[in-house]
């Protein structure tokens, strides 16, 4: 997907450094429980053909490494390491047509990240793993294991076993929104490399196995059971640049 980029038409400002380890998960969920989290303006939208073609919402379990932060007058300065998860839903703008993701919430273990840039993140404990146990014969078996906590004990864990293979290198330039100000908005200049271990629309699957389950309270409505799996894909290294407009500093 490439949602609107707005950095070919104004002057951006580069704020933010990351180097990042992710998985993504991909889900579809009825329409009207996409629309609730959106602004007035927006429609909920889905996914274009590819490995999560149909998918609405996604759930993005970080491990950030690395980050940097800049000023706009030469200065940088080392951010926060962190763990956590990002809500995205994906929208389209009722008269523009807009294309783009919004984030939703965060769960973050840092206190630096939160409120974070969108001003919606909150506290969370987060209990992480992530190895890759590999034999004589070279294949590996992938492990990812998150349980992350909010304040009020409601948690979203999940277990994912893989059969590891190549990640796919890609670049995007992604214009995302979140947050209390529907005007609000980061470009995301990234290069990342993503095995997608499982997607229903490609029929390829390389999970071992996979076990997710929220009981957060204000996503209640959306995982009920109802939900479906789209894809699953594993980004062992996910790098960016973030810029905003100058004029919104």
């Amino acid at each position: 997907m490439q949602p609107v980029d707005l950095s070919t038409s104004i002057a951006l400002r580069h704020v933010e450094s990351d180097f990042e380890r992710r998985v993504q998960i991909a889900f579809s969920v009825a329409p009207g429980k996409v629309h609730t989290f959106l602004p007035r303006s927006w429609n909920a939208a889905s996914m274009p053909p590819g490995p999560s073609e149909g998918a609405n919402l996604l759930i993005v379990f970080r491990n950030r490494l690395h980050t940097v932060y800049h000023d706009g007058v030469g200065k940088a300065e080392l951010g926060e390491q962190d763990r956590g998860i990002v809500v995205l839903v994906l929208g389209r703008h009722a008269e523009s047509g807009e294309v783009g993701l919004w984030v939703v919430r965060s769960l973050a273990a840092s206190p630096r990240s939160i409120p974070g840039p969108y001003r919606n993140s909150k506290p969370a404990t987060v209990d992480m793993e992530q190895r890759i146990a590999s034999g004589e014969a070279g294949d590996g078996l992938g492990i990812e294991s998150w349980r992350v906590r909010d304040e009020t004990g409601h948690e979203l864990t999940m277990l994912l076993h893989y059969r590891v293979g190549m990640p796919v290198q890609s670049t995007s330039h992604m214009t995302i929104r979140g947050g209390p100000d529907p005007a609000f908005r980061r470009i995301y200049h990234a290069d990342k490399g993503a095995d997608v271990v499982r997607s229903l629309p490609m029929a390829s699957d390389r999970v071992e196995e996979f076990r997710f389950r929220s009981t957060l309270e204000e996503f209640a409505e959306v995982f009920d059971g109802n939900e479906n799996l789209v894809s699953i894909a594993v980004e062992p290294w996910y790098m960016r640049r973030v810029l905003v407009p100058a004029s919104e500093e």
